[in-house]
């Protein structure tokens, strides 16, 4: 698990525990100190303190593997949800795909919460023809995902998709009668239930200046646009690419004569339900213009697909003969699936055994059996948490309490030496682009690089083990400073006592 977003989430959140109210001013660095702080994902960082609290390190592990299994089981739900007669082998073939799609933006942080928000409202809105009264449960999720992650737009996107499916089934535009436009009120409502979060209005504001801001734009890989060179952006654009192969298989396998077009050619000429083109459009865009968004577009993806295979079958079926099963079925109830889509389904003792086997590798890695590392965290389960460096820090022998850092440790050394005060973190936002720009002169030791740590009257400088000519070789260098603590990580340099 990556520190880098989660260690400042579990302080924050057990601040909030002890009763010292959601954070609303840095109180943590030095350089921005006092800067005002919205703490939109207060209520995520108050669940995963309490996790953290009760099982420690392997119980956010625990809570990782959990969350993960809900966001997919809701996922498959909805699949069977929008898709009756699909075979039960293709349901779970698009929930492993999506999977795989979405496994690198999986990370135990406020988003994967929000995940499971999106999966969840993924299903109610599936089932929405058959549980209408279920609906509602909509701005309820919205409300909680306004405290938890800034994507909780999304919800309010996905209903207002779902309204311009209701649209085009047959209920017209200009009716107004409340239960043509039943989508859209839920839509409208979980707009205003966005609102109940402690800044209000705030939180909007919050969410839009982080997704337009240059410098996390810049500087964070997970927002730059995913390329196909990289192993995540090539599964993201070749699932696009097979969706868009599947609609052409499904909607342009047909004749023009006795002329049988090319799948391109063929495309033109089709005539998918447009709701869902526009839906696998507007996802599979936001998927490739940031990492970030590479784990909305496969939840999305696999429920669509899910509709057109299942409308493809409703049409094969419709142009077979009648069958007395089919008359006779219950109102409500899906008809017998076609042949096209009809597969046996049996129970295997093979996937018991895979279950087994799974469950049995999931107990043996849990992180209770490792070794616990000098910060106390066991040992190969963290990345960016250095827990030598963090240990000397909080171990009172370096004196004052300003400390240079590498970005991607601050909030690794803010939860684990909470009384050392960092220079940057993961709180891309509250910092103005001088702090970073002096970031890089220390980082690289060039510029005003020794000015800098003046100015601030930096205690202590934490420099990560880098090739020659790095910040810790220039400190080696350079009058003043003697080194305090070096590991395989990196090294610790204090100013020397006058």
């Amino acid at each position: 698990m990556s520190a880098v977003d989660l260690a400042y989430q579990l302080r924050a959140g057990a601040a909030i525990l002890a009763g010292q109210g959601i954070p609303t001013a840095d109180t943590w660095t030095f350089t921005v100190a006092g800067a005002a702080w919205h703490d939109q994902q207060w209520l995520a960082q108050a669940f995963l303190a309490a996790a953290f609290a009760a099982g420690g390190w392997a119980g956010l592990a625990i809570l990782r593997a959990a969350l993960v299994a809900l966001a997919f089981g809701l996922l498959l739900a909805a699949v069977r949800t929008r898709a009756p007669r699909l075979a039960s082998r293709t349901a779970a073939l698009l929930v492993i795909a999506s999977f795989i799609v979405a496994a690198p933006a999986l990370a135990l942080r406020p988003q994967l919460i929000a995940i499971v928000l999106f999966a969840a409202t993924l299903l109610v809105l599936a089932g929405r023809r058959a549980h209408p009264r279920r609906l509602w449960l909509v701005p309820i999720l919205a409300a909680l995902w306004a405290n938890v992650h800034g994507s909780f737009p999304l919800a309010i996107l996905l209903a207002g998709l779902a309204w311009l499916e209701d649209l085009a089934d047959g209920r017209p535009l200009l009716d107004l009668s409340p239960w043509r436009h039943v989508t859209l009120g839920v839509a409208l409502a979980a707009a205003a239930a966005t609102l109940l979060n402690p800044i209000g209005f705030g939180v909007w504001g919050y969410a839009v200046s982080v997704a337009t801001n240059s410098t996390i734009t810049a500087r964070v890989s997970e927002w730059l646009p995913p390329s196909p060179a990289t192993p995540s952006g090539f599964v993201l654009f070749a699932s696009v690419a097979a969706v868009i192969g599947l609609v052409a298989f499904l909607y342009a396998r047909r004749e023009v004569g006795r002329w049988r077009p090319s799948w391109p050619v063929a495309m033109l000429i089709a005539r998918p339900p447009w709701p869902a083109m526009v839906t696998l459009f507007v996802f599979a865009v936001l998927g490739m213009s940031s990492g970030r968004g590479i784990a909305w577009w496969p939840f999305v993806a696999a429920v669509t697909v899910a509709g057109l295979l299942e409308a493809r079958a409703a049409a094969t079926l419709a142009t077979e003969a009648p069958t007395p099963a089919s008359l006779t079925a219950a109102p409500g109830t899906a008809p017998p699936r076609p042949a096209a889509l009809r597969t046996a389904e049996r129970r295997s003792p093979l996937n018991a055994l895979i279950a087994v086997v799974l469950v049995l590798a999931g107990l043996a890695l849990l992180p209770m059996w490792r070794p616990t590392g000098a910060a106390g965290a066991p040992i190969g389960l963290l990345t960016e948490a250095p827990q030598g460096i963090a240990a000397e820090l909080a171990s009172g022998r370096v004196t004052g309490d300003r400390v240079w850092n590498p970005q991607l440790w601050g909030s690794w050394l803010e939860l684990t030496a909470p009384t050392m005060k960092v220079a940057t973190d993961s709180r891309i936002e509250l910092f103005p682009p001088e702090i970073w720009d002096q970031a890089d002169q220390v980082a690289t030791a060039s510029g005003a690089w020794l000015e800098i740590l003046d100015r601030y009257a930096v205690a202590a400088v934490v420099a990560a083990a880098e090739p020659e000519g790095s910040l810790d070789q220039a400190l080696a260098t350079t009058p003043g400073w003697v080194l305090a603590y070096r590991d395989p990580d990196g090294a610790i340099w204090v100013r020397t006592p006058n």
